[in-house]
């Protein structure tokens, strides 16, 4: 944690919110917590305003506004987050932040004029407090009318979406989806190639890793509509295992864990939960930027087409203090940048500090 947030009197923080989206459940949750600890008072406020697909916009950018959200914090400082999986800055909304808080950040595509605001988030992916707390409470109500679909074992929290890391772990787990192109008839035709792309790059992989290492991998597609239509070939050999409290489990009985790019290039929420995990991970090269000490060859091995990441696989299984020192970096980096609280206390620290001092970015 930020020591400033410690060492300022508690700050007031007002969320503002309009939706309950899974993207921003690692925010809502850090908020919580700090706020439970006493390092925050929280506030929310749940606008629910009709809003309205802007046509203007590419199609993949219609809704982008249900993956953003808006913490004013000491009543005047404006804090903005967007969790979409793409790299495009919200202009906008920009321009009426303090600061802004980008999950896929590249530093190329931010306009000169915002770059002295603009701010990586960091490794996101959907995690929850154990209990239903009275934010989440009022956010259900608010947007989706019942409590009931959230109080399910599969549930990601704190509590079962991390652990230590463990050297008696074996084996290789690569388990992902197959995204469907045409499911959005206005889609563009190059974000249908992309979807393409994604499902072909993770199909293959999944091909040569287990012709490679066979039943120590487990690999495969979850059993969707368009998989088993698409790639029924290399669909996970147990439908079930897909279930969220089960790949828990696998998660902490793997030790070397495989990620390929998400939508629009994103780093996919399996990087978060490797890393929650003190996995040893090989990656596709990642297309944006993440703040802290996070690079290739220290928190996982790269890949740019799919033989490369058979033979990084081979790789740690081959040295295992490689795959020791790998795991630890790891263990390391979600306790100071990755938990929830970590993740949130940053960026509130940044919003105390970094208007006097902007080299604090």
């Amino acid at each position: 944690m930020n020591e400033q947030l410690f060492s300022e009197p508690r700050a007031e923080c007002h969320l503002i919110c309009h939706s309950n989206s899974p993207h921003l459940s690692q925010l809502f949750t850090g908020l919580w917590l700090l706020h439970t600890t006493g390092h925050i008072h929280l506030s929310q406020e749940c606008r629910t305003a009709n809003y309205f697909d802007n046509k203007s916009q590419p199609q993949h950018l219609r809704k982008a506004w249900q993956e953003h959200v808006l913490v004013v914090m000491n009543h005047n400082i404006r804090l903005y987050y967007d969790c979409h999986d793409s790299h495009e800055i919200d202009q906008s909304a920009a321009n009426e932040a303090d600061y802004y808080f980008k999950r896929s950040y590249l530093s190329a595509a931010i306009p000169h004029s915002l770059k002295a605001k603009v701010f990586p988030l960091g490794l996101t992916y959907a995690l929850y407090s154990a209990a239903i707390d009275p934010f989440e409470r009022q956010r259900l109500i608010a947007f989706e009318g019942d409590l009931i679909s959230t109080l399910h074992p599969s549930r990601p929290t704190l509590e079962n979406m991390s652990a230590p890391f463990d050297d008696d772990a074996r084996g290789i787990l690569f388990m992902t989806r197959a995204w469907d192109p045409f499911d959005d008839p206005d889609r563009s035709k190059e974000k249908i190639r992309e979807r393409i792309r994604v499902n072909d790059m993770r199909a293959c992989c999944i091909e040569l890793l287990r012709k490679r290492f066979g039943p120590s991998c487990q690999s495969g597609f979850s059993h969707t509509a368009y998989a088993v239509k698409h790639y029924r070939s290399v669909l996970l050999h147990d439908k079930d295992s897909a279930a969220k409290e089960n790949y828990i489990k696998l998660l902490s009985t793997h030790a070397v864990c495989v990620a390929t790019s998400g939508l629009h290039g994103s780093i996919g929420w399996r990087m978060g939960e490797y890393v929650a995990f003190s996995k040893a991970i090989v990656s596709e090269k990642l297309n944006y930027e993440v703040p802290g000490d996070f690079k290739a060859g220290m928190n996982y091995l790269e890949f740019s087409e799919p033989q490369e990441c058979v033979e990084a696989v081979d790789r740690l299984l081959a040295d295992p203090a490689l795959r020791n020192r790998m795991m630890r970096a790891n263990h390391h980096y979600y306790h100071t940048a990755v938990k929830p609280n970590q993740l949130v206390g940053r960026t509130l620290a940044i919003g105390l500090s970094a208007r006097s001092d902007p080299s604090k970015r």
